[in-house]
């Protein structure tokens, strides 16, 4: 690995731990209707993003450098997965809602092994398995019966959790093709978000601005952390790091984020839950780990085809 990459790697790894707090903040701010939430938290990303970029003089280079379909594939992303984040927490409990929407981790290992150049190992399979048996646990943890046309069952949150693992792994794994366009591109995403939240807002949800003090720190802290700096560090970690090692360390971010709401809420942790969390973790580290022993047995180099495929 060299310095560079190594030096995006650990960039990267920023927005892992930002992420971690993104389901805390989220709750916090769970009475902002969710079209209203995006366009509040991505306002304040973009405003943070124009001043830094407007101090070092490059917007226009990065309006020139960035393709109008890098800007595309960036603000839908942006848009599509948080707004299914936002509604999975409104109409889910935190925990599982959290822990379904970090499946993503585990599904870039997959989509990448199905890349151009890489294959899909067994392991890769098994820790799928491992992952989503993990998932049906956490989903039954409280002795629910599966009735889709039950309250108790948090059916559409969930769905809409599950997008958020599909939407941000695909995201990922695609926006490896703009490797050449500078991170400041993040701006543009976040603006696109911004007018795509606000004009949905406005056509979709009541006006109300009416919220607590809390309420308003926690959008602060969103806009600031998890969907601001994040963004950026994501964006340069997985252009120019080591995306299978991001990849991996990306598998902390569901135990990081059940810890702090089990931490900072009144959500109490229960065993399910906790035994789910530990199989997620586990099935993804095994999807990519295993692939990494066994070459390391066999001695093969460590720059082979799959490695470079992502």
């Amino acid at each position: 690995m060299t310095t560079n990459n190594l030096q995006a790697t650990l960039i990267g790894n920023i927005a892992i731990l930002l992420w971690s707090a993104l389901a805390l903040f989220t709750t916090q701010a769970k009475l902002v209707p969710p079209m209203l939430l995006l366009t509040l938290t991505f306002g304040v990303a973009s405003l943070l993003f124009l001043l830094v970029y407007f101090v070092k003089n490059e917007l226009k280079t990065s309006w020139q450098q960035t393709p109008k379909s890098a800007m595309l594939m960036g603000g839908l992303g942006f848009y599509f997965y948080h707004f299914f984040y936002f509604y999975a927490f409104q109409h889910a409990p935190p925990v599982e809602a959290g822990l379904i929407a970090y499946l993503w981790p585990l599904f870039i290992v997959l989509m990448a092994g199905m890349t151009k150049g890489n294959s899909l190992s067994w392991t890769h399979l098994v820790g799928a398995i491992i992952a989503f048996a993990g998932t049906g646990i956490m989903l039954q943890s409280k002795g629910q019966a599966i009735n889709l046309d039950s309250t108790s069952f948090h059916w559409t949150g969930y769905a809409a959790a599950f997008s958020c693992a599909l939407i941000w792994s695909s995201y990922s794994v695609a926006n490896r093709r703009f490797q050449t366009v500078p991170s400041s591109a993040v701006l543009w995403y976040c603006l696109i978000t911004t007018l795509l939240a606000g004009v949905s807002h406005l056509s979709l949800e009541d006006p109300n601005w009416s919220f607590p003090i809390t309420t308003w720190m926690a959008i602060l802290g969103l806009g600031l952390g998890p969907v601001g700096v994040a963004f950026f560090c994501w964006d340069m970690g997985v252009k120019k790091g080591n995306l299978s090692l991001l990849g991996v360390l990306s598998y902390t971010a569901p135990a990081l984020s059940t810890a702090w709401l089990g931490l900072f809420t009144d959500t109490q942790l229960t065993t399910g839950q906790i035994i789910a969390c530990l199989l997620i973790t586990a099935g993804a580290l095994f999807a990519s780990l295993m692939p990494r022993l066994n070459l390391k047995n066999k001695k093969m180099p460590l720059a082979s085809n799959k490695t470079k495929g992502i």
